[in-house]
């Protein structure tokens, strides 16, 4: 996938003869975002078009309220899972005061019409361009009927009589439903990140972790949980404790996440510096201080078989 980064319409050089276009933040990439862009990349390859996505780097409302909602994905694990569902170019507005400003005609014109020759637009039901949100489905639909392209409005999905939004993602992901984040998004809720050093404890004490510096905001409930992670070892168990270490670290401000990975080949391993994916499976029990490093070192090792059991049970 080819990613595009801009803060005007000026800088975007992409220019295409015809596309099929889906707009979006996307946080998430809940089964609602799926639906649309699987219609979106279906109608490129029968038009035979390549498959477009105008994201931003922030959600607008960072910037056209002061606050936005805590982020689901990081960017780059956005962009990668898009690039995964088929996505051949993404667009990703660095969204500030300019393209707040910017009309929701001269989007369109500008950049779907001239620069990516929109043949189809896939929208979801509330998409909104332009100043104001003014650029909603019916303007968008008027402009394809005055410009020549199809537009596809495509409606709410449910699960279980559930609406799917990134609103109800990131509400099960912070209370702990992670078996109901899990059904709203069609797979496992998952952290992105990079492995960096953290204080060699674990290693001194029989289970070397793998902190991982994670830069999305939206996090379940401190505690240890049963995980797979994808490294270039390939898909390892293991148990995840994230929180304030309070067995040594009484007086912590920040919680950080720390990997047990399981199976490990033998020899030295490294992935120090890597990037490495983290699917939360099941939470097993709450953080908490323990009296003595031994007595910690034994409910490691309970965590380490409850793990596996919950693993074991996964489905293939």
């Amino acid at each position: 996938m080819k990613r595009h980064a801009i803060t005007a319409l000026g800088e975007l050089e992409l220019r295409l003869r015809g596309s099929v276009v889906t707009i979006g933040v996307f946080d998430g990439l809940h089964l609602g975002h799926q639906a649309i862009l699987d219609r979106l990349v279906a109608a490129a390859q029968r038009r035979r078009l390549p498959a477009v996505c105008i994201t931003f780097s922030v959600h607008p409302r960072s910037v056209l309220a002061g606050q936005a909602p805590q982020q689901i994905l990081s960017l780059e694990h956005r962009l990668e899972l898009l690039e995964a569902r088929g996505i051949e170019h993404c667009i990703v507005i660095e969204f500030g005061p300019g393209f707040a400003s910017l009309e929701a005609a001269t989007f369109v014109e500008e950049l779907l019409v001239r620069r990516l020759g929109v043949a189809e637009l896939v929208i979801g039901h509330d998409t909104a361009v332009g100043k104001g949100r003014q650029g909603d489905a019916a303007f968008l639909g008027e402009a394809g009927v005055h410009y020549g392209f199809a537009v596809v409005a495509l409606g709410e999905v449910l699960v279980d009589g559930m609406r799917v939004s990134s609103t109800a993602v990131r509400r099960a992901i912070t209370s702990g439903d992670l078996q109901l984040a899990r059904r709203l998004l069609g797979r496992p809720v998952s952290l992105l990140g990079r492995i960096v050093h953290g204080d060699g404890r674990g290693a001194r004490i029989g289970f070397p972790t793998a902190n991982l510096e994670v830069t999305s905001e939206a996090f379940p409930p401190l505690g240890v949980y049963a995980v797979t992670a994808r490294t270039r070892l390939g898909e390892l168990p293991g148990v995840m404790n994230y929180g304030l270490r309070p067995t040594f670290h009484q007086a912590a401000e920040h919680a950080v996440f720390e990997v047990h990975l399981l199976d490990l080949p033998p020899g030295e391993v490294s992935l120090y510096g890597e990037r490495m994916e983290v699917e939360l499976h099941e939470y097993l029990r709450r953080e908490q201080r323990f009296a003595s490093v031994e007595e910690l070192s034994a409910q490691i090792r309970r965590d380490v078989e409850a793990a596996r059991v919950v693993l074991g049970r996964r489905p293939g």
